[in-house]
This record gives structure tokens, C-alpha cells and sequence, in this order.
């Protein structure tokens, strides 16, 4: 008998909540491992990772494409196995050679993973995806913000046996996860239609257009993690302590309200629109924190506040439009190759943000920030035309695609 829908969302929901555990716990202490442990300097740490995760975006497509042919819940046993070797090889790094080997199979894993991810929800979350994906971000914050703290007592203690820990922790996070994805039945492929020809994602440009513009959007992400830290300890008058409480305020939101948001947003023509909103309230959150630095210590504290609540909101919304897009306007039958090449378009955002970030907000000075806020709301606004045109191209190459028209 086949197993309930129920039974393999929730193996697969607990399978991502352990792997990202173990992510919560390494993230805070990877460049403080190679620095202070290794020996290596901060510059090359950070020059290093920054490569390695670049190149690891080309592992996506390319497993994502394994997934949809083989399926993906043996390409997933293997990539988190593969990725658990990979972590374990850290404790061997003693210089720069290693460090650079050992992160790129890092990266290369990491890229794989939304691919695999992406794929198995597909395939599990049914008609239902978008929200069941939603779900799986409230747990994605909840477990990273536990593993964090864990990661906090290592820091603390800074010995080479408590990074060594650690590094076990991670290992032991895929290698559990590995473990529970083995647990889903074999999802078989889905066949394409007859008549349909394969259309490979990195050639389907206005999808490509598409993932680039959440990738300009997703800017948020490192501007709240990378930026804001550095602004509120160097350019106002609130106390450094309020970036823990801003961390802690914008995960404690997205665990209780990213299912409510991402509620009703099913279709493209949904995530289109309501990327379109996410991109003038990311604006508006960067105008309040900059703000902050022109007035005193409490009125700072309480715009920072607000700030990290508005951005956290634009956060809600673009990752619910985000599942809708890049879930429906991918083909059924290539679902893990299109998330690889979405992700893709996103982690470019990523890796650019710090440079961007710092040129506009930091060197540029005031009318830095307002073009920042320029350049949100306009990639936003250009979210529903391009998705339409997306719509339309998916729609020629296949009669059943996804209905919804972008607006």
C-alpha cells in the first residue's frame, strides 16, 4: 500500500529540519574555523568562499537534471552522503591547498541542494507545493536559529576539539537526513507529455530573467545578516546588543507568519504579484533603517525595529512568491533541474550583494540608499511582465501548463 501524503511530508519535512540544523550550527563558525584553527587569514577565507560559491552554483541544473531522471529521492540519499564526506574532510584542512579543495566540494554540495530539495518538495508536496514549501521555510528558520545557538557555545569555548564537534554535527546532520529521505517510497520521474520536447532550463530565458530579478530582489537577505550589523554598530546610537534582538524578532516572524503569508499564493500569476509587493516593502525597510542613523538612541532602536519587521515582511513575501514561480512555471517533468537553475539565478544575487551593498550604502552615502530603494521597487515591478512572458513560453511548449496569468 502506498503511503499517505501525510506520512511523506512529514519524513521529508523532519529529513530538511535535521539538515538544517546541522547548518545552523557550522554557518557562524566557518570562517572563524579556517582563521583562527586553521591559520589561514581572513582575506583569503573570505576571497575563497566567495569563488567556491560561485562555482557550486553550476552543480544545481546539473543534479537537478539527475533528480527529474533517476529520481529524487536516490539522487538525494546521495547527494547528502556525498555532502556529509565532504564536511567531514574539513578536520584534514591544515592550509590553503585543502581549504580550497575541501570548500569547493562544500560548494558544489550546497548548490546541488536546492535542486534535490526543490525536486523531492515537488514531488511530495503534490497540488499543494506552494504551501508545504512555505511550511518548510518556518521550520528552515526555527532549526537554523536553534542550531545557531548551539554554534554560539562552540564560539565561546574556541578550541580546535569544540570546531572538531561541530564539524561532527554537521556530518551527523546529513547523514541523519540521508537517513529519513530513504524512508520515502521511490518517486519515479515524471514523464513528460506526448509531444513535448525537453527544453533545457539554462536555455529558457524568460525564466532565467525571472530567477535574476529575485536574485536582485533577494538582496534582503544579506542586507539584513551582513549590513545592517556593520551600520548599526558604526553609524547609529543604538546599543550593538539590538542586532541580536533584530535577528531574533525577524525569525521569530517568519517561523509564526510565513505560512499565513504564503496562504492563496498558488499560481504564477499569484507569485508574480506578490514578488511585485515584496520589492516596495523591502524599500521601505531599508529607508527606516537608514533613518536610524539620523536620530537618537531610542527613536534609532525603535526604527531599527520596525525596519527588521517590514524587511522580514518583504522577506514573507518574495519566498512565497518565490514557490510559486519557480515551482509553476517549470515544467512537471524537469521540476529539479528548473529549481538548480532558479537557485542559480538567486545565488548570483547572493554572492554580488556584499560588494553592491557596500558601494551603495556605505560608500555612496545617502543617495546610495535611495537608489537602493529605487532598485528594489523597480525589480519588483518587473517581476509580472517577465513572468508572463514565462507563462506564455511554457504555455507554447506545453497545453496543460500551469494556469494563473501574471498580472
Amino acid at each position: 500500500m502506498a503511503r499517505r501524503p501525510a506520512t511523506l511530508r512529514r519524513s521529508l519535512s523532519a529529513a530538511l529540519f535535521v539538515r538544517y540544523l546541522g547548518a545552523g550550527v557550522w554557518a557562524p563558525l566557518q570562517v572563524l574555523f579556517f582563521v583562527r584553527s586553521v591559520g589561514l587569514s581572513t582575506s583569503h577565507v573570505v576571497l575563497g568562499l566567495t569563488a567556491a560559491g560561485l562555482a557550486g552554483l553550476a552543480a544545481g541544473p546539473v543534479v537537478g537534471r539527475l533528480a527529474d531522471r533517476f529520481g529524487p529521492r536516490e539522487v538525494g540519499i546521495a547527494g547528502l552522503v556525498a555532502q556529509a564526506g565532504a564536511a567531514a574532510a574539513l578536520m584534514t584542512v591544515r592550509g590553503m591547498g585543502g581549504f580550497l579543495v575541501v570548500i569547493t566540494l562544500i560548494a558544489l554540495g550546497r548548490g546541488a541542494f536546492p535542486a534535490i530539495s526543490g525536486a523531492l518538495v515537488a514531488h511530495v508536496g503534490g497540488d499543494d507545493r506552494v504551501a508545504f514549501r512555505a511550511r518548510i521555510y518556518s521550520l528552515q528558520n526555527l532549526a537554523m536559529v536553534t542550531g545557531s545557538l548551539l554554534g554560539g557555545l562552540v564560539l565561546q569555548a574556541d578550541t580546535r576539539a569544540a570546531y572538531t564537534i561541530a564539524i561532527g554535527a554537521d556530518v551527523v546532520s546529513y547523514l541523519a537526513a540521508a537517513l529519513l529521505v530513504a524512508r520515502l517510497p521511490h518517486l519515479p520521474p515524471v514523464p513528460r507529455e506526448h509531444g513535448v520536447g525537453h527544453r533545457y532550463a539554462m536555455t529558457d530565458r524568460p525564466f532565467l530573467a525571472v530567477s535574476l530579478l529575485a536574485g536582485v530582489l533577494v538582496m534582503f537577505d544579506v542586507f539584513l545578516t551582513v549590513l545592517m550589523p556593520v551600520w548599526i554598530a558604526e553609524h547609529t546610537d543604538a546599543p550593538r546588543w539590538t542586532v541580536s534582538l533584530i535577528f531574533a524578532l525577524s525569525c521569530s516572524l517568519v517561523v509564526l507568519c510565513q505560512t499565513r503569508v504564503a496562504k492563496g499564493v498558488d499560481t504564477p500569476g499569484d507569485g508574480a504579484r506578490t514578488m511585485r509587493l515584496s520589492g516596495p516593502v523591502i524599500a521601505t525597510a531599508m529607508l527606516l533603517v537608514f533613518a536610524a542613523a539620523q536620530v537618537p538612541t531610542y527613536v534609532a532602536m525603535a526604527l531599527l525595529l520596525v525596519g527588521a519587521a517590514v524587511l522580514t515582511l518583504g522577506e514573507m513575501l518574495f519566498t512565497a512568491g518565490e514557490y510559486a514561480l519557480s515551482f509553476g512555471l517549470a515544467p512537471d517533468h524537469a521540476q529539479g533541474e528548473y529549481q538548480g537553475v532558479f537557485a542559480v539565478g538567486v545565488g548570483i544575487g547572493g554572492a554580488v550583494a556584499p560588494t553592491v551593498l557596500n558601494a551603495l550604502c556605505l560608500v555612496a552615502g545617502p543617495p546610495g540608499w535611495f537608489a537602493l530603494a529605487v532598485v528594489m521597487v523597480t525589480a519588483g515591478a518587473l517581476v509580472p511582465p517577465v513572468a508572463r512572458v514565462a507563462e506564455r513560453s511554457r504555455a507554447a511548449r506545453e497545453p496543460a501548463a500551469v494556469s494563473g496569468t501574471a498580472t
